[in-house]
């Protein structure tokens, strides 16, 4: 499905890339601006917005052609800085611009036909211009502004009102994805925040990496550093499978590298823990782009935990298909993948979500069916990295029981 999205993503930027490209070098030539020097801007235009994916999918092509063992990521900090985030400002300030310049070229028929060209021609040149300024300014603000922004989200639930006990204390966290963007360092801040808590367990919704083999062993070194009275029991993410262009390759290397430090990667499997004589029942769903476990297991191991004093089941993907099978018949449904969007540009004079198009429920807190449903933002990035209107989060959750 996610090819999908890529395409249908290039196909606007393409379209609104052209549009936009078309005004701002009318303007430029409305106020004198030489034809030289406007074709200039219009190739940076078309390189900015098109050079690099089509360097992307080329690489991408000779390295399958050619049968490497990985594939090209230029996700490195020089790539980034001279490819990656150029291309991200240029793509939002297009997409975030349009319609504002649809509405200007609206504005222009309206004064041409109450006024002179001269006046309508002046009023789209000026438009565009400070259109295009305004998002090319507040896009790269904003993302610095909140680079390591994270949210720590307390959460209670449970079918207690007033326990006796001391509430099973959960720490749930996911898309890491360390990386040369979400390095150790990052990690460990993050993992210091959930240790102070104290928890009673930790659970992640997979995506200890980003792609490539390269940060394996260290996001595996790293984990090791979450400490609880039970142990850290994960998922396995889409981005598990990104190490190698062989995909059990990756998940065997990624899995056997977290084992190896103390991190129980837990697959279709239900793990029971207790708590004060009360049974806690967790279902671990192997559920992602890449691989989806079947109706029918789900069914099985959703099965399996009736009899618990509470049923928690832990996925990296929470879909439509997936939702109506767990809720109302487990207590608790933890998911991540969304990043709360990660990237989300204004439409008009709001910031929308994009992960909207894939799933209703994107970041926080939900309910459905009696079933509390808890998705986080993450920490780490994917594809481009930063994020721009969407903060990092994880969950510390007190179950009363």
């Amino acid at each position: 499905m996610w090819f999908i999205y890529v395409g249908a993503g290039l196909v606007l930027v393409t379209i609104t890339g052209i549009y936009t490209r078309r005004r701002i070098a009318g303007a430029l030539a409305h106020f004198g601006v030489r034809a030289r020097r406007v074709r200039i801007v219009r190739w940076l235009i078309a390189w900015l917005l098109f050079g690099f994916p089509i360097l992307m999918i080329v690489s991408i092509t000779i390295s399958l052609m050619l049968g490497r063992a990985t594939l090209p990521r230029f996700d490195g900090v020089i790539a980034s800085w001279l490819l990656g985030f150029p291309f991200a400002w240029a793509v939002l300030v297009v997409v975030q611009s349009v319609p504002w310049l649809v509405a200007t070229d609206l504005l222009h028929l309206i004064v041409r036909r109450r006024r002179d060209a001269a006046a309508a021609a002046r009023v789209r040149a000026v438009g565009v211009l400070g259109i295009i300024a305004v998002f090319g300014v507040y896009t790269p603000l904003r993302v610095v502004a909140e680079r390591g922004d994270l949210r720590v989200r307390h959460h209670r639930v449970g079918s207690s009102p007033t326990p006796a006990t001391p509430p099973f204390r959960i720490a749930f966290i996911a898309d890491i994805q360390q990386d040369v963007h979400t390095d150790a360092e990052r990690a460990r801040e993050v993992y210091a925040i959930v240790n102070a808590s104290q928890p009673d367990v930790v659970l992640s919704g997979g995506d200890w990496i980003n792609s490539g083999p390269d940060h394996v062993a260290a996001a595996a070194a790293t984990a090791a550093e979450l400490k609880s009275r039970l142990g850290t029991f994960s998922v396995r993410g889409d981005h598990e499978h990104f190490a190698y262009v062989d995909r059990e390759r990756s998940v065997t290397e990624v899995e056997q590298a977290m084992r190896s430090h103390g991190i129980a990667m837990v697959n279709n499997e239900v793990r029971w823990f207790t708590h004060h004589g009360k049974r806690v029942a967790v279902v671990f769903l192997n559920y992602n782009y890449i691989a989806k476990v079947d109706r029918a297991t789900i069914t099985s191991l959703v099965a399996s935990v009736a009899g618990a004093d509470y049923a928690i089941a832990v996925t990296h993907q929470l879909d439509a298909s997936l939702t109506p099978l767990l809720a109302g018949k487990v207590d608790l449904i933890l998911g991540a993948h969304t990043h709360g969007g990660q990237v989300n540009p204004i439409v008009g004079v709001t910031h929308v979500k994009l992960a909207r198009l894939e799933t209703e429920l994107i970041d926080g807190r939900y309910e459905h069916a009696g079933t509390t449903i808890i998705i986080t933002a993450g920490v780490g990035y994917s594809i481009i990295p930063f994020r721009y209107a969407s903060p990092g989060a994880i969950e510390l959750i007190e179950l009363a029981l």
